[in-house]
């Protein structure tokens, strides 16, 4: 599941089905969900948020990006989508969170 993990944090910014996934690894969707389960305790669209979340905490942490910039840059096409998604996750919104680091 190593493979499929670094596939996910390279590939951020675009569209990852767990289809794709498992096709990149030759298993069926319903394998592939289970063993990846498994392999990190998430589920792989949970383990995909989980990846763009952190991804998103390191940018509004070390760039002046903008939260537009950064929503696009984690792969989400909707800022509110992304900014309610970061809230639930961390506690707060993006905004607040860059301006307590």
């Amino acid at each position: 599941m190593r493979c499929e993990r670094l596939y996910i944090n390279d590939h951020l910014n675009r569209n990852i089905s767990l289809e794709s996934l498992s096709v990149l690894v030759g298993l069926s969707s319903y394998h592939f969900a289970r063993q990846f389960r498994q392999s990190t305790g998430l589920a792989p669209h949970q383990y995909l948020i989980k990846c763009r979340i952190d991804k998103a905490r390191e940018l509004l942490k070390n760039t002046n990006m903008s939260i537009a910039q950064i929503t696009l840059a984690v792969g989400y096409d909707s800022q509110s989508h992304f900014t309610s998604l970061f809230k639930r996750m961390v506690g707060v919104s993006p905004r607040k969170f860059r301006s307590q680091t």
